[in-house]
């Protein structure tokens, strides 16, 4: 980002001025960009039979671990009732199986199956292009600024 641009943005948001003026609002800018991300995503993801809740839960079980339903609706951000219906779901459509944790019996473990995975390999190029769209024109720099950023606010607005 040219350091002018940088500085124009500085001059327009003020951390501690609590008034809502949506151009000086990152979190408006932010709300507005992910509600166009999910609606692109739900386009791609539609004609496989799968919408955003599914992509998320299947992509972080592809990293290869069985995790909890409690650690995916952390992930996720989403609450742990929603989410259980999201894998009851996935579990009825065979794209993850679940298991009683072996560490905690209160816990269950959900794995994703070979046919999650075959459906998750089949929309990556479709999300490919809508994470390509989504960045297009933002250099490595400002990618891992944005990505920098966006983990320390998280952090912040942590309980």
């Amino acid at each position: 980002m040219p350091k002018n641009e940088l500085d124009d943005i500085n001059r327009h948001v003020k951390a501690e001025d609590s008034r809502f003026l949506s151009s000086r609002s990152p979190f408006y800018h932010t709300v507005r960009m992910l509600a166009r991300y999910y609606t692109r995503m739900n386009a791609v993801l539609k004609p496989s039979g799968i919408d955003m809740a599914r992509w998320r839960v299947l992509s972080l079980l592809a990293e290869g671990k069985a995790i909890t339903v409690s650690e995916i609706a952390e992930e996720c951000v989403a609450h742990i009732s929603t989410m259980a219906k999201t894998i009851t779901r996935m579990v009825s459509e065979g794209l993850v199986t679940v298991r009683t944790s072996s560490a905690d019996a209160r816990s269950t473990e959900v794995m994703i199956t070979p046919e999650g995975l075959a459906l998750l390999e089949q929309t990556r190029d479709k999300v490919r292009h809508v994470f390509k769209d989504a960045l297009r024109g933002l250099t490595k720099t400002e990618v891992q600024l944005l990505n920098s950023l966006s983990a320390r606010i998280f952090e912040n607005l942590s309980p």
